[in-house]
């Protein structure tokens, strides 16, 4: 299947999978730990900041904290509510044990979770669970390495957390689909599209859209038309989820995905 074709139909896969539910300067802007690098070639985004983050293996987390899978990161410190607790992490991939599929068909899941400490006790804030299914392909599920950041955009002492993973199923060069997920507290804000991938020795950062907002607003049959499935290409589906939130959160969301988008690398399971 050609590249051209394959484009829509991974896309679909891609996005179909729903939620069950740091990027420009990680020193700045997400500190998940003093030795994340920082990309140096964007701008800073100024962000009050939580107590450092830190890291924590498998044998390092806490009683009562659950995980689904192979641990993918975990990270803790402390706001304004107490200590918190963000677990990330993936199962898979498995056959796909549905009846009526391809044969060869697997399918991965990622879980995450995060924890706030009362009296002693980890109470999950709000959990996500997501999937690549029914792929006979190359697949990824997972956050994309040094994104996931902690940060107190709107000053207030409660900490917010965004995740920016990848889903991909592909056996060409079509591109992965992309989500980012910025709660705080149990508010839910997110932005759902395709990275940019580079190919016929066009460099990434030429391909990446100069809009990023909003694949709603694109006329399909036109791009279907022209076969202009580029068009797609690093952009996210719409901004609906941020319209009540502080207009910081979607100044660093839109900073987060213009930087991430463009690091789409050949991964799989």
């Amino acid at each position: 299947m050609t590249a051209h074709r394959l484009l829509p139909a991974i896309a679909l896969l891609l996005l179909a999978c729903g939620e069950k539910k740091a990027g420009p300067d990680a020193r700045a802007a997400a500190p998940v730990a003093a030795e994340t690098p920082a990309p140096a070639d964007t701008a800073a985004v100024s962000a009050a900041q939580p107590t450092r983050v830190v890291l924590l293996t498998a044998a390092q987390l806490p009683a009562g904290t659950a995980l689904p899978g192979k641990l993918l990161e975990a990270l803790r410190w402390t706001d304004v509510n107490g200590e918190n607790l963000l677990v990330v992490s993936r199962r898979g991939p498995l056959n796909e044990p549905r009846p009526g599929e391809m044969e060869g068909e697997r399918y991965v899941e990622m879980a995450a979770c995060q924890y706030l400490r009362r009296q002693g006790r980890w109470e999950p804030q709000w959990r996500l669970r997501d999937a690549v299914r029914s792929c006979p392909f190359d697949m990824w599920l997972g956050p994309l390495p040094g994104s996931t950041a902690v940060t107190d955009l709107d000053h207030d002492g409660e900490s917010e957390t965004t995740l920016i993973y990848k889903l991909t199923c592909r056996s060409d060069v079509s591109p992965s689909g992309m989500k980012l997920v910025m709660h705080e507290g149990a508010a839910k804000y997110a932005l759902r599209g395709q990275m940019v991938v580079a190919y016929d020795s066009v460099p990434v950062a030429r391909r990446a859209p100069r809009q990023i907002c909003c694949l709603d607003t694109l006329n399909e049959k036109r791009v279907e038309a022209t076969g202009d499935y580029a068009a797609y290409l690093g952009r996210y589906q719409n901004e609906k989820d941020f319209r009540a939130a502080p207009p910081a959160f979607l100044d660093f969301a839109r900073q987060q995905w213009r930087y991430w988008s463009v690091q789409d690398e050949f991964e799989q399971l």
